[in-house]
């Protein structure tokens, strides 16, 4: 009897050992990186918008949607890229470039160098930043997306 006792402890103490969770949170590279699907696209100049579209938009037989991947460079870093897609016009790509993650825990916010441009939280991607041009002219642009399925 005290054998059947002797083993079942033991093995209680191994399904209590396996059942426990020591799984570590991904780090915030890991949680924001992906492929999204832009839902929403914007252009201001001098104050006024000029579009924003949600998307996929679609008028007639013509159709605009977008996707923006986000790479895991490390840690705390992702590199970001656009794709602006059109009916009959070649895709247009451009790079966000590197985006330093901020945070402890999502929603993270996303830097260009020492400017706050955007937040992601692993399910959604925000950039939305502004520039002067040299003649004084302020500019906004804001790219968001979901995170595609799967992803």
């Amino acid at each position: 009897m005290k054998k059947h006792y002797a083993l079942f402890l033991v093995l209680a103490s191994i399904i209590a050992a396996c059942s426990k969770s020591n799984d570590v949170a991904p780090d915030p590279g890991t949680q924001v990186a992906g492929t999204y699907e832009m839902t929403n696209i914007r252009y201001d100049s001098a104050g006024i918008t000029l579009y924003n579209y949600p998307l996929p938009l679609t008028v007639g037989s013509e159709s605009l949607s977008g996707t923006i991947v986000a790479r895991r460079d490390s840690a705390s870093v992702v590199y970001a890229t656009y794709t602006i897609k059109q009916t009959g016009e070649s895709d247009f790509t451009d790079a966000f470039g590197q985006l330093k993650i901020q945070g402890s825990s999502a929603p993270f916010d996303l830097y260009y160098q020492t400017t706050k441009v955007g937040t992601a939280d692993g399910k959604n991607f925000t950039v939305d930043y502004t520039f002067t041009d040299g003649q004084g002219i302020t500019y906004r642009q804001v790219f968001s997306g979901t995170k595609s399925q799967g992803n």
